[in-house]
């Protein structure tokens, strides 16, 4: 979905409580980063040090929590979206998660669980015999893009 265009012209100063309630509301339809929801709010025309204010007080109150986001994205992308460890850690960079706290999201996944997702993926592509030489180089290229290791993928497609 695309981001509306940030407004133009300098922020304009809003009651107190708008601001809160605005993030709140945004927290009250999914999880957002601090960094996201940071930029949400700068993008709605909130004064920027008003809106540091208002993050940290939800963090500090949390409501607003970038280890249990880091947590839930690993979960979801790994189990349900069959992603590796590696596009997972690009993705929780780019929603700006702080690398330390990515780092131990990620440590809740074991090395059995990109192997585990592989084999779902290539589950569903039961048609696509992985001994033949076209079909193994079209499928490791599909699981590399997934994000998954080249060492791990190989093991994957040489079981039998």
């Amino acid at each position: 979905m695309p981001r509306p265009e940030p407004r133009a012209g300098p922020p304009q100063p809003r009651p107190a409580g708008a601001l809160r309630l605005a993030a709140l509301r945004l927290l009250g339809r999914r999880d957002y980063t601090t960094a996201e929801l940071t930029a949400r709010l700068l993008d709605r025309g909130y004064v920027p040090e008003d809106v540091g204010a208002t993050v940290a007080r939800l963090a500090a109150d949390g409501s607003l929590d970038d280890q249990r986001v880091a947590r839930a994205h690993v979960r979801t992308a790994s189990r349900v979206k069959g992603r590796g460890r590696l596009r997972i850690q690009a993705e929780l960079r780019a929603r700006g998660i702080d690398a330390e706290v990515a780092r131990e999201a990620l440590a809740d996944l074991s090395p059995d669980d990109d192997l585990q997702a592989i084999e779902r993926f290539l589950a569903r592509r039961a048609a696509d015999d992985p001994t033949l030489a076209a079909n193994r180089n079209r499928l490791f290229r599909q699981l590399l893009r997934r994000g998954f290791s080249a060492e791990t993928i190989a093991k994957a497609l040489d079981r039998p």
